[in-house]
């Protein structure tokens, strides 16, 4: 497949439009081609039917020695979309392209076509919400570039990372991690991705691992893991994603109508009322507040494990294992992005960041003489929810 992908950028510019129809209408289609199943090309997009999965990408940027590719897959039977970002450097475009490419193919696709044949898969189980949860675990190959560990001496990323991402995966029916790492000398690069967000905690100890590479140059390895759970095993979750962005549209507008303090105390009953799910209109209601406080406070750490007080209990749970966490927040900030709450998108992040938790802490630390985001702090909230709150 390699020389396949390599040979089939001969004559290419750093034509944006014509890269990109040359990606799906030929490298794609030719490249997913080789792993035996029918492929079919239509308005951008790159089809296998009998997986259910549809490829596309676009040619996000592309210069004289780079390139940078958006990858964007989507299958009926995951209940999400994933996403790459492949970056390929080359002595001319094309063969930027065509290592950008083939490390999406190599990897990504690689752990893809795994998964769609069942091929070696390991068997492992978690627990989210007091419920158990099995899964089949798909490794794509590890991608190497320049000086990285070969095949003999490469570490077992899995197997030494295996304990904390169990822990942070709830009840999805698919799961991805991206890892990452880079050394060049001194320079060390880690990253551990779930479901495209960056674990901070996890990306340290993949940059901990790469330090030991016995390496000089630079170097560099990427690989794929998927986690899909049995049928038997997944818990339905009532909102999709799309489901989810409205009711966040939704919640935004109802809290800037709130004129009066007894308006804003009535707030979550009727946000309840409107969307008809107590669960969730509680998960608005104290979620969106410290998201814009985050935003704005990007110098504090935030963990990414939440603690919910519940009647007279307190349970954790990471925010990756929430159903509902990120769809919220990439909702918000969409909202703000596309002029959904226009004109008074900077009031209502205003008023969101001035009822937060967060940015009482702050208050009251400069209170005390000490300046949180100067002196790059870190806040731990705990969520106060009714009794009848649960995680989903």
């Amino acid at each position: 497949m390699e020389d396949k992908i390599k040979a089939s950028w001969d004559g290419l510019t750093p034509d944006r439009e014509k890269a990109q129809e040359h990606l799906t209408g030929e490298v794609l289609a030719a490249s997913l081609a080789e792993y035996g199943e029918e492929t079919l090309v239509s308005d951008g997009e790159v089809r296998i039917p009998r997986w259910q999965l549809t490829v596309r990408a676009e040619v996000a940027e592309i210069k004289e020695n780079t390139a940078m590719l958006y990858f964007r897959l989507s299958s009926p039977k995951w209940g999400q979309e994933l996403f790459e970002c492949s970056v390929g450097v080359g002595s001319t475009p094309k063969n930027a392209m065509g290592m950008a490419a083939g490390s999406f193919l190599f990897s990504m696709m690689d752990g893809i076509c795994c998964m769609e044949k069942d091929w070696e898969p390991r068997r492992v189980k978690t627990e989210f919400a007091g419920r158990p949860h099995w899964w089949k675990v798909y490794k794509s190959n590890i991608v190497g570039m320049g000086d990285s560990p070969q095949k003999d001496d490469c570490p077992d990323y899995w197997g030494e990372l295996e304990e904390d991402i169990l822990k942070r995966i709830g009840n999805q029916k698919l799961c991805y991690v991206k890892l990452y790492g880079a050394k060049n000398g001194g320079d060390i690069t880690g990253e551990c991705r779930i479901n495209d967000v960056c674990i901070d905690q996890l990306s340290r100890r993949m940059g901990e691992i790469v330090e030991r590479w016995d390496t000089e140059e630079f170097g560099s390895h990427k690989q794929f893991l998927f986690l899909l759970q049995d049928q038997e095993t997944t818990c339905s979750y009532p909102f999709t994603e799309e489901e989810l962005a409205e009711h966040t549209l939704t919640a935004v507008r109802m809290f800037h109508d709130c004129d009066t303090q007894e308006e804003y105390d009535a707030f979550p009953h009727r946000l309840e009322s409107e969307i008809g799910d107590s669960c969730l209109a509680q998960e608005l209601f104290a979620f969106l507040p410290e998201m814009c406080a985050e935003n704005a406070f990007d110098k504090i750490s935030y963990p990414d494990e939440m603690a919910f007080s519940i009647g007279d209990r307190t349970v954790t749970a990471f925010k990756t294992q929430l159903a509902s966490y990120y769809p919220i927040q990439k909702a918000l900030f969409d909202g703000f992005r596309s002029g959904a709450f226009s004109p008074w998108e900077n009031e209502v992040f205003s008023r969101y960041i001035s009822v937060s938790s967060t940015y009482n802490v702050i208050c009251r630390a400069k209170e005390q003489g000490a300046d949180l985001e100067a002196d790059g702090g870190r806040i731990s909230l705990s969520y106060g929810m009714n009794q009848d709150y649960e995680l989903r």
